[in-house]
């Protein structure tokens, strides 16, 4: 059993026990960890994998979900102790009568009595209650994408979140039965063009008034809020940030402490909040909050905070156990993901050790008169110009890190320098950055890759004759527009599980993703058909001239098949050398050896197309003699 990438989930009201998802036989699967004895049982076998994991408040029961390749499947509940449901089995549902849709999200009231999901079925979102193990109640159904925040602690009100600037931003649906029998209708909070909504979770300490945190995005500031219903909606100013944040409910603070994840250029920090400071000096942690008259607005005392002590790199999971403890696993780009436990009031110095061998690694800015562009560059020992390869992150939404990724290591260690750009629609830059270029989708993301591709090759480090693009994803679909755009520019590109005909996608695609290609466009392709058109691949694909290698799965609901073979099509046509590579797994697989066989398709095509490193010249030296490209390196 190796190593868990997600942090574990605790049990809120059983200190010792939790629920991790971890690699076992290199499929993702559910396990049982016993802090007690730090005894772990598998509790899952399943032959694709399991990426969504959940325990109970008391720790009787771990659900997970059981997905097929398009992501479709059903909540299913086994034993934290085994048995019935145990490795290998198939266990029983979480909440029968629950139709199988995807899964937008599950919660549970404060003791584990009351259950909630929500689904996506046939382009629309379903919530339901119920008992664990019992029959499932439906609360409301919605067209389109809404996600399942939270349910509040006396399970009476259910937060969800639709798009941050729409209507729907915050959906607070009460889970109560009319006297007709029915339930009523949400409160909406509403967003936006300059103002986003995030719900994150109920205070599990707020009984009976339920107060919920969100983040807000307004006037290209990220700040901590809190919603009530007497006080309607408040923000926390002295939280605010310059770029993107997480954040949660922390009793350990008090009753209204709020630990904080803030991500900026690439590396991520800590910090811990309280939100009413005098509240909390005279409240007991453990009690119950009073709250006062309903209406009456809160104590207007600022937010006490603090930095809690981290090594620096990328956090990419935390949780936080009973007695108080952060479980995080982290990486940095020279150090492979580990766990780490922060102790808040009792950081110490983190000695860590560096990985082996002579990989150069470097953070760049390219100015150009909007902003400047960040990108981690990563080169082979020795003097360049090198073969380059721009790995290009998905999203648009996200963005690459100061973080371990064992791809640029398996391609550097085969002589190619190895560029990772957080072009415009990246978060971890500011609103702005993420949001304000206009509805140019693509192609201003391909300008940035661009300029950064100028500056590499001017300073010596990327051999202008070979430069390529390797994406997944919507990384894969910047390939392929980039290609056909740019054709001077690129002499390579590889694209796995992309977008290669925006239109058809987009009809194709998940009801999550067409609202985020409507947010993009600033609508579909029937009501912006131009802007579609623009940033579509195959409007170029008559221009592409270097060869291409297409890596798709027939199960991928994301970026479906169909629009990948029919862009493979246009290249046979057009005589463009290519290879169509027909992957298992859909979108995302969950078996690292599927990943671990891309990744040398990839391989192999960049050195077919790029038989051996032209010979270079060191300045004020004779040619070197061409390098071969070493063997190894860590795959993911």
């Amino acid at each position: 059993m190796t190593q868990a990438f997600q942090s574990p989930g605790f049990a809120a009201l059983a200190a010792d026990r939790a629920v991790e998802t971890r690699l076992v036989e290199e499929r993702w699967q559910a396990v049982a960890w016993d802090l007690r004895t730090d005894r772990r049982r598998v509790v899952t076998d399943r032959p694709g994998g399991v990426h969504l994991s959940e325990i109970e408040p008391d720790g009787e029961a771990i659900w997970w979900f059981d997905a097929d390749s398009a992501g479709e499947g059903r909540w299913r509940r086994s034993p934290f102790t085994g048995g019935a449901g145990g490795a290998g089995g198939e266990g029983g549902e979480a909440l029968h009568g629950v139709p199988r849709g995807r899964a937008y999200g599950i919660a549970f009231d404060r003791t584990g009595a009351l259950a909630a999901l929500a689904v996506g079925v046939d382009g629309a979102s379903h919530c339901y209650v119920g008992p664990p193990a019992g029959a499932a109640r439906l609360i409301g159904s919605a067209p389109g994408y809404l996600s399942l925040a939270d349910l509040s602690p006396d399970g009476r009100l259910l937060a969800l979140g639709g798009r941050p600037d729409g209507d729907d931003a915050v959906l607070l649906w009460p889970t109560d039965r009319r006297t007709d029998g029915r339930t009523a209708g949400p409160l909406q909070l509403a967003g936006g063009r300059r103002l986003r909504l995030w719900p994150i979770e109920f205070n599990p300490l707020a009984v009976p008034e339920p107060e919920l945190l969100l983040v807000v995005e307004k006037d290209e500031r990220y700040t901590v809020a809190t919603w009530r219903a007497g006080a309607g909606l408040r923000r926390y100013p002295g939280l605010s940030f310059d770029s993107q944040i997480s954040a949660g409910w922390y009793q350990h603070q008090g009753p209204h402490g709020v630990l904080i994840q803030h991500e900026r250029a690439g590396r991520s920090r800590l910090l811990l909040a309280d939100l009413d400071p005098a509240k909390g000096r005279s409240t007991t942690q453990h009690g119950p909050v009073s709250r006062g008259p309903v209406g009456r607005a809160p104590a207007a005392q600022a937010p006490s905070v603090r930095e809690i002590r981290t090594p620096g790199g990328t956090i990419h999971d935390l949780s936080c156990a009973p007695d108080g403890a952060l479980h995080c696993v982290w990486s940095r780009e020279s150090t492979p993901p580990r766990p780490l436990v922060l102790r808040p009031g009792a950081e110490t110095a983190h000695r860590l050790d560096r990985a082996p061998g002579d990989t150069s690694r470097s953070r760049r800015w390219t100015s150009r008169p909007y902003g400047r562009i960040h990108s981690f560059v990563s080169t082979p020992a020795g003097r360049g110009p090198w073969p380059t390869l721009f790995l290009v992150h998905g999203g648009p939404a996200t963005h690459d890190r100061d973080s371990y990724d064992p791809r640029v290591n398996a391609l550097v260690d085969r002589g190619y320098a190895v560029v990772r750009t957080n072009y415009r629609g990246s978060t971890g830059y500011g609103a702005r950055w993420q949001h304000e270029y206009g509805h140019r989708v693509g192609l201003a993301q391909i300008e940035d890759l661009a300029a950064v591709r100028a500056e590499l090759v001017a300073d010596g480090t990327a051999l202008a004759e070979r430069t390529g693009l390797c994406g997944f994803s919507w990384g894969g679909y910047l390939t392929l527009l980039a290609l056909g755009a740019q054709p001077e520019l690129w002499s390579l590109g590889l694209a796995a599980q992309p977008i290669a005909d925006y239109p058809a996608a987009y009809r194709a695609t998940t009801p999550a993703l067409r609202e985020l290609d409507r947010q993009l466009f600033g609508g579909s392709p029937d009501e912006v058909p131009e802007r579609y058109r623009a940033a579509d691949p195959r409007s170029y694909v008559h221009q592409v001239r270097s060869p291409v290698l297409l890596v798709a799965s027939r199960t991928d609901e994301r970026c479906p098949p169909d629009q990948v073979a029919r862009y493979a099509a246009d290249l046979r046509r057009l005589a463009v050398p290519h290879e169509l590579l027909w992957v298992d797994g859909g979108h995302y697989s969950r078996r690292t050896a599927d990943h671990r066989s891309v990744l040398a398709a990839m391989v192999r095509f960049a050195e077919h197309a790029w038989p051996a490193p032209l010979p270079r010249s060191p300045r004020g030296g004779r040619p070197e003699a061409p390098a071969e490209p070493t063997e190894g390196g860590e795959q993911p």
